[in-house]
């Protein structure tokens, strides 16, 4: 075969054989897997998110990984006069709300993903700089010491992300081996944190809140958003100052070592009650046809017994729901007339918003209230503008809660009193007063819904504190997303050949990612090549020794 070589000096990346069997792709493919990782931090504003970043890297020290953290508020601070924003330090407030309009100001000014790119500029010079420049070059030898990686033993830890946009360039770029980590505490704990003394007072708190769930613009914070795409939930309880402060660590390193076992496997992990009923829950939404979301829910028994699962879609006549009929097997004649499948395949709760709002305007128009000129822009005012277009009465749906509850009576009868629901998504209003109703003791999801009015119109039996007792609890869910489910709890073989158990030693365990360094390094420099040219900064090392953030969570 003729001899080769082809080389692209401009991007450090070269390919040279002399012959082509003397290079093994197979051995050259697996030496170029990396060990290296990066943790994505996401959480609502007073969620405990620095802490966690700090017992990760204190950790991962065990695994003798070093651990670098990258705070985009940093980040953010480094580059705020470009967008002409003075980052105000009048007061804790102020600060921290000039923090996220500077924020907020570079994702327009420079792509809802900017603060990722910053990210990932460093974490490309960090390599550069703990481990030399990597050169993409096939070894014929296999003895090509620049192309071992395993020494790559470095994580980047993110804190944290807000942005949707900046969760999906991160996880483009390093692929599995990125973990995202949803970093959770409940209302009530996430103020006490935010108001020791001297920090903000109940207004700052509120607004800073309502501000960090879901600006209205797609370059604003979206951690509502952003959040249900993590791989890894923590929920944090207590108050991380105070007297509640060494149970909180307490907490957040019990689930981290948990966490970090599982993707070494450095020991025998099985997945809880909790994770195999939302991994339930999640496989049952695929069923779901609906226009609007895939909604799955699992119910189990108060032991955490698997009574039934349910998805949202249009009820069938005889009972259960299009899609996977009871019926249809006995007879095939059945006609599928889920929404998708009807002339406009149009969703039936929108047509009837809309109908309610043109009949409100046009009743204005008839009593002479507003002028006839101004009717599309009255209604589209309120379509967008009141809570007419957050209805959900006229879905045709069964909601997946109520399909999960309807088939554990069918099946289980009492056994439901007590039980559990585990649902994608934070239940809607009319499905909580069912829950109540049949006896489930607590509700855990994943992704919040900002429409339900499950606590406010049923305060007497819901409540989402965890000190609350004799009512319903709304908690968010603790551990292994339904994303990772699988790849995180595949164990393989744990025995060596002579039958006993066989794990590798922290200092020499890899991470499941299966992750090859190749192709990061090109996609970095394109990223470093965009940040530069618009000027932005991103230091070599990343201090956070001279700001407190802790209340920028």
């Amino acid at each position: 075969m003729a001899a080769t070589n082809i080389t692209r000096t401009n991007s450090k990346v070269a390919y040279e054989a002399t012959s082509a069997k003397k290079i093994d792709s197979t051995d050259e493919a697996n030496r170029s897997l990396t060990p290296e990782l990066v943790i994505a931090l996401c959480g609502p504003i007073g969620s405990p998110l620095h802490e966690v970043s700090d017992q990760i890297k204190n950790l991962l020290a065990d695994f003798e990984y070093n651990a670098v953290q990258i705070r985009l508020s940093e980040l953010i601070r480094l580059n705020a006069d470009l967008v002409k924003i003075a980052i105000n330090k009048t007061s804790k407030f102020s600060e921290i709300e000039s923090l996220i309009l500077a924020g907020d100001e570079l994702r327009k000014a420079h792509g809802n993903d900017i603060l990722a790119k910053l990210a990932i500029a460093k974490i490309s010079g960090d390599r550069q700089k703990s481990f030399g420049l990597f050169e993409d070059r096939a070894s014929e030898s296999g003895l090509d010491k620049k192309s071992q990686t395993k020494s790559h033993r470095i994580c980047h830890v993110i804190d944290s992300v807000k942005n949707i946009h900046e969760l999906k360039l991160l996880r483009m770029i390093y692929g599995d081996a990125l973990f995202a980590i949803g970093v959770f505490s409940p209302l009530e704990i996430r103020k006490k944190n935010l108001s020791r003394p001297g920090h903000l007072n109940d207004s700052e708190i509120n607004k800073l809140i309502d501000t960090d769930s879901g600006e209205e613009f797609s370059h604003g914070q979206s951690v509502r958003d952003t959040f249900p795409l993590c791989d890894f939930f923590l929920r944090v309880d207590t108050q991380v100052n105070g007297a509640e402060e060494a149970k909180s660590i307490g907490q957040i390193f019990t689930k981290l070592h948990r966490f970090l076992n599982l993707i070494f496997h450095t020991t025998v992990v099985s997945p809880t009650l909790e994770e195999n009923a939302m991994y339930s829950a999640a496989s049952a939404a695929r069923n779901s046809a609906c226009l609007s979301r895939q909604v799955g829910a699992a119910v189990t028994s108060s032991t955490g017994e698997l009574l039934s699962v349910g998805w949202n879609d249009v009820p069938n006549s005889g009972g259960g729901l299009y899609g996977k009929p009871r019926l249809t097997l006995l007879n095939p004649e059945i006609s599928d007339h889920r929404c998708y499948a009807q002339p406009g395949a149009k969703c039936h709760n929108d047509s009837e918003k809309g109908s309610i709002a043109v009949k409100v305007i046009e009743s204005l128009i008839n009593n002479s209230i507003i002028d006839i000129k101004h009717k599309e822009d009255a209604i589209s005012s309120i379509m967008s503008d009141t809570r007419i277009k957050d209805l959900i009465e006229f879905s045709r749906a069964v909601h997946a809660e109520m399909h999960a509850i309807l088939g554990a009576s069918r099946v289980a009868g009492d056994r439901i009193l007590n039980g559990k629901v585990f649902v994608t998504t934070y239940p809607c209003h009319s499905c909580a007063r069912h829950i109540v109703a049949a006896g489930i003791s607590e509700v855990y999801y994943i992704e919040p819904y900002r429409k339900s009015l499950a606590t406010r119109l049923h305060s007497d039996s819901l409540t989402e504190s965890i000190e609350s007792t004799g009512l319903v609890k709304l908690l968010q869910f603790d551990g292994v997303a339904p994303r990772r489910f699988i790849d995180i709890f595949e164990a393989g073989s744990r025995k060596s050949k002579s039958g006993v158990l066989d794990l590798s030693p922290k200092t020499k365990a890899e991470p499941i990612t299966h992750v090859s360094i190749r192709a990061i390094p090109r996609l970095e420099e394109v990223v470093i090549a965009e940040v530069t040219e618009k000027s932005l900064r991103f230091p070599e090392l990343v201090s956070t020794e001279n700001h407190d953030d802790k209340t920028t969570n």
